[in-house]
């Protein structure tokens, strides 16, 4: 019962990928309702289809960020995985040089 109640921590990168697919979400629904309006001729056709380019852009960007950061999530979880069932011990992470 404890894997169904189990919460993953929402760290800063799936918090990211999360709000960029929301904004996906936004921006292709912006571009069917803009198609819609021009459909229905509430805009013209023209402007519909330049209004809809635009929000579909801001969906595909959306969808890229948070594919992004939500897939390095799963990369590094996979990754961490892996290190551990082959006995590899974690590599330290190198503080940056100051300049």
């Amino acid at each position: 019962m404890t894997a169904l109640n189990a919460k993953k921590p929402l760290t800063r990168t799936r918090l990211i990928g999360f709000a960029a697919m929301g904004v996906c979400a936004i921006g292709y629904t912006g571009m069917g309702l803009a198609l819609l309006a021009g459909k229905l001729e509430h805009l013209d056709m023209t402007h519909a289809a330049l209004l809809a380019a635009v929000a579909a852009l801001i969906g595909e960007i959306g969808l890229w960020v948070g594919a992004g950061c939500l897939g390095l999530t799963l990369f590094k979880k996979r990754k961490a995985m892996l290190d551990k069932l082959f006995g590899r011990k974690p590599q330290p992470v190198a503080p940056a040089a100051e300049v």
